[in-house]
């Protein structure tokens, strides 16, 4: 039960802040290092998330309305036999 309660509150912290950070990015007229500033401005003592991150998270909202890490497919080979 409490491991289900943490990694719900995990979970969420997770989504909170890529969410904020990704506000910040259409705030900040997609400037990266704007929004890492403004991060760090926001929650002093924390590191920002780093460009390669943040470009990441704006794409997949851009194209699927969404924060969430976008799960890849993995395609395996047929097993014969």
């Amino acid at each position: 039960m409490t491991l289900i309660f943490t990694n719900r509150v995990i979970w969420l912290y997770v989504f909170l802040k890529r969410r904020f950070t990704t506000i910040l990015v259409i705030e900040n007229r997609r400037s990266v290092v704007l929004t890492q500033r403004a991060y760090r401005r926001k929650y002093r003592g924390k590191q920002a998330s780093s460009d390669n991150t943040i470009r990441r998270l704006v794409s997949n909202f851009l194209e699927y309305w969404t924060v969430e890490d976008r799960q890849h497919t993995v395609h395996h080979r047929p097993r014969i036999g």
